[in-house]
């Protein structure tokens, strides 16, 4: 189950999150004009029905990602996201999709925070069956290509069910550990797939 969930967090996250963060820092930095008040917790722009697509060196999109509504507050540099949708779409990989209710980035997109029925799914492909993570929170440090929580988790593939609360995936050392309460079974057919 480890090398299957490689490509799951980061790749799709990490392109989705570095396209956010810098449309927020140019949309910030924007025309001249009145300052905000940095001693409030005040809204400075929403963007309805936002989406964004990042694209490959041939012009392909590479992954977009989308949200209902996306809010941006100047006192701490956060970015609110209603329902946000990350598609990752690279030829070479299944496509990745992970989706939550809400989600928080953080100044220059250093964290991000899924909150609510957070599901990351890579679609089937090459007689392999759909890889799905389940949990209520996911956090996503894309420059360190890690990701966690402390929050029960459900990994599927196929007839392959693996449990546990608390995880942290390591893109780098590409190592998927459950913390606690770990349970699962191994559906046989699969054991020869990468």
């Amino acid at each position: 189950m480890r090398a299957r969930a490689n490509t799951l967090f980061t790749l799709g996250l990490a392109a989705g999150l570095a396209l956010l963060s810098l449309w927020l820092e140019r949309a910030a930095q924007g025309p001249g004009g009145s300052r905000p008040d940095l001693t409030r917790h005040d809204p400075d722009f929403i963007v309805e029905r936002f989406t964004a697509t990042s694209l490959d060196q041939s012009g392909r999109p590479e992954s977009t990602l989308t949200a209902k509504r996306m809010i941006h507050y100047p006192d701490d540099e956060t970015t609110e996201l209603e329902e946000p949708r990350l598609a990752q779409l690279r030829d070479a990989a299944a496509p990745v999709r992970i989706t939550a209710e809400r989600g928080t980035v953080t100044k220059d997109g250093e964290e991000v925070r899924l909150y609510g029925n957070v599901v990351v799914r890579r679609e089937p492909s090459d007689g392999r069956p759909e890889l799905r993570m389940e949990t209520t929170y996911l956090q996503v440090f894309p420059k360190e290509d890690l990701a966690r929580t402390p929050e029960a988790v459900v990994i599927t593939e196929g007839q392959s069910r693996l449990s546990g609360v608390g995880m942290e995936y390591d893109h780098k050392a590409r190592q998927l550990t459950l913390q606690a309460r770990v349970s699962g079974n191994l559906d046989r057919s699969l054991r020869g797939m990468n």
